[in-house]
């Protein structure tokens, strides 16, 4: 930290200040000269000099800071052509830095204060070197701890802030209030002039902890990973902690070690509201027992399927691999126990007991709210043996994908009176998946076609078994395959040529 000693000088006539060059490889002040010059520095000298007799300031404080001696405690910089920098240093710009005397010190705009000290009355000079010399002494007791451990100290302060402190402590159920704030299962509550009264009250009682990034309180003693900006404030003691990627801030004062949000909230009437809305939620509940049991209902029966759940999932399996043959015709849909299950299996349904209906009910997430409605039907088509109705459904199954599945002589494509089976289709396949995403489509047909041009003697594509596998079909009629396989799923268009796609690669 500090200047470089190489680039400080003293002038027994200024003895409050230290002259530095400044600039990109400005090591030097060859002369002071000017009248202009030394009659701001003999001013400037004068009201620091006031300044530190009348606030008895301790001035090692600064000059251990700045590593710098004797009496001066203010730098002053000069530019190449051996005149005033008319812009004072900001104290940041030696805090938990290092700079090389070899590049010289460099003009920074962020660095300097905007204030042109040359143009300044005496008073208003006066009064910018006050500030500028307590800014120092604020940035120079702030140096004598890390930038890490202020860090800590403002994050610890953070979690300390009565808000903060509130949502640690209440944060399930703020959670949760969020969540059934969004939550589909509202629509099903009776009395919806109560279900709205709460929504509107939930947006309010949130707020206070809304404007806490999740990142800075997901624990007690941590924030969120992202660069932060510290600014110093000295005339209130404090540091202005901003973290751009969460855009939050926090006013932190080092005297009492408090923090400050941006927004001020009471947390006695927050604490008081986060629990009222939570027993209003909780007796709006308690007047839908018969949806609350359907509910119960959903999360017993999806338990129940837990132990066959190999044997569904192979028989959903086996459903998609026929739906993949027969793509108008949804097969799922057809078996009652295929619905339950894939409705249970994309919905939360947690089994266990919670302190309220508020923290349960917000731990529940429906695939469709809908099944609330059929639960009470699907219980009654429910098998009693499950496992033996599962063996008898994957028995179903695999007939009917040994049906569906094409055959060698399958005719899949027809095109002008020309038909392809599926033997056929299998070797055009093939040769995309070798040589597809390699050459235009217009090479791939031709070796279809089986023309030996130059071009694929050169390649040897005239030596691969796909050549003239086509032979008989003009040219343009096998770019209208690769269009009618594209149409049909079988073949991607890419940039250059085509690739199977997936569909293709699980029927060959």
């Amino acid at each position: 930290m500090g200047l470089p000693a190489s680039l400080t000088y003293h002038d027994e006539r200024y003895p409050y200040i230290i002259l530095t060059p400044i600039g990109k490889k400005n090591k030097q002040i060859r002369s002071i000269g000017h009248k202009f010059e030394r009659g701001i520095l003999s001013r400037v000298n004068e009201a620091i000099s006031e300044y530190v007799a009348e606030q008895n300031i301790n001035i090692k404080q600064i000059q251990s800071f700045l590593n710098i001696e004797g009496e001066a405690v203010l730098p002053v910089s000069f530019l190449k052509d051996d005149t005033l920098h008319p812009h004072l240093l900001k104290p940041e710009f030696f805090l938990w830095k290092k700079h090389s005397a070899e590049h010289g010190l460099p003009i920074k705009a962020e660095y300097r204060y905007e204030t042109d000290f040359t143009r300044l009355s005496a008073e208003q000079l006066d009064r910018h070197i006050r500030q500028v010399i307590d800014d120092y002494m604020f940035v120079a007791a702030v140096s004598l701890q890390s930038r890490g451990e202020w860090l800590n100290k403002i994050i610890n302060s953070f979690h300390k802030h009565p808000i903060v402190a509130l949502m640690h402590e209440k944060k399930e159920t703020i959670s949760s209030i969020e969540t059934m704030n969004q939550s589909a299962l509202l629509s099903l509550l009776k009395y919806p002039e109560d279900v709205a009264s709460w929504r509107n009250r939930a947006d309010i009682v949130t707020r206070p902890f809304r404007m806490l990034p999740e990142q800075w309180t997901m624990d007690k003693s941590s924030c969120c990973p992202h660069e932060k900006d510290l600014y110093f404030i000295s005339n209130q003691s404090m540091i202005h902690c901003v973290c751009d990627a969460c855009d939050f801030r926090v006013f932190y004062f080092t005297s009492g070690e408090e923090i400050l949000l941006e927004e001020q909230f009471d947390p006695a009437l927050a604490r008081k509201r986060v629990d009222t809305l939570h027993r209003k939620f909780n007796k709006v509940a308690d007047q839908n027992t018969e949806l609350l049991h359907q509910i119960r209902q959903l999360s017993f029966l999806k338990e129940r399927f837990q132990p066959f759940v190999p044997k569904f999932e192979e028989a959903l399996q086996l459903a998609g691999q026929i739906e993949r043959y027969q793509v108008d015709e949804p097969l799922v849909e057809s078996y009652p126990l295929l619905v339950m299950y894939k409705k249970l299996s994309d919905s939360k349904l947690p089994i266990g007991s919670f302190e309220s209906n508020l923290i349960w009910l917000s731990n529940v997430e429906l695939a469709e709210v809908a099944m609330v409605k059929r639960v009470d039907g699907w219980l009654k088509t429910l098998p009693d043996d499950i496992d033996h109705a599962l063996n008898q459904l994957i028995q179903q199954l695999k007939e009917l994908l040994k049906e569906v599945t094409y055959q060698d002589d399958d005719i899949i494509i027809t095109i002008k009176g020309r038909s392809l089976d599926y033997h056929s289709v299998q070797h055009v396949l093939d040769l995309i998946h070798y040589y597809g995403t390699d050459y235009p489509a217009h090479t791939l047909v031709q070796v279809l076609a089986g023309k030996s041009t130059n071009k694929l003697r050169r390649l040897k594509l005239h030596e691969t078994r796909w050549f003239g596998l086509l032979e008989e079909w003009p040219e343009k009629h096998i770019q209208r395959l690769f269009n009618q396989l594209e149409k049909k799923g079988w073949l991607m268009k890419q940039q250059k040529g085509y690739s199977i796609s997936q569909f293709a690669e699980e029927v060959m």
